[in-house]
Order: structure tokens, then sequence, then C-alpha cells
């Protein structure tokens, strides 16, 4: 099941997004409570640490999560994600194309 916390490591407060082996209405499910988390973050401060491994992607999933990067921009500082690979990474830089995040 997806989740979202602040994890602190090393002295560092991270956001720790975490929708692994999550399913699609998980993954949108999570999204909508994400958003309003980070958006009542200050600008430019989230340093984000995103698990997508084994996660489920469709076009709907693809859709939402493009609206969701382009939403959170503001608010991201630098971001990691991990778990992508295949299929996903194609999704993901394509992703990164559309919404212009570099991370």
């Amino acid at each position: 099941m997806a989740g979202i916390s602040f994890i602190t490591h090393k002295g560092v407060k991270l956001l720790y997004e975490d929708v692994s082996q999550s399913k699609a209405d998980d993954i949108l499910a999570f999204i909508q409570g994400a958003k309003a988390i980070i958006a009542s973050q200050p600008k430019n401060s989230v340093l984000a640490l995103v698990n997508v491994k084994d996660a489920s992607f469709d076009t709907t999933i693809t859709s939402a999560l493009k609206d969701f990067m382009k939403a959170n921009a503001p608010y991201i500082k630098c971001a990691a994600v991990y778990g992508v690979d295949g299929m996903k990474e194609i999704v993901f830089r394509g992703i990164l194309t559309v919404t212009g995040r570099k991370n």
C-alpha cells in the first residue's frame, strides 16, 4: 500500500514517497494526499525520495503522475526515484521531458 512520510537521514529531512508494489487505485489515492502534503511545504524546500519498485503503471497513472510532478515542481528542491526499470524508465523520462523537471 502506498504511503508518504517525512524521515530524517543524517540530519536531513526527506519526504519518503513509497508506491512500491502498489496498484493503480492505491497510486491515484496516494497522489491526492501527497499533493496536499507537498503544497504545504515552503517552495523549493522538499527533498524527496520516491520508491516505485514493482508499482503498477498504466496510461491513467502516467497522466496523473505528469500532473502531480508538474504541480509539485515549485516545492521540490531535489528528488531521487528508485525502482525505475523497463517501461517505467521510458515513461519516467517522458514525464520529465513534458513537465520540464530535471529530477
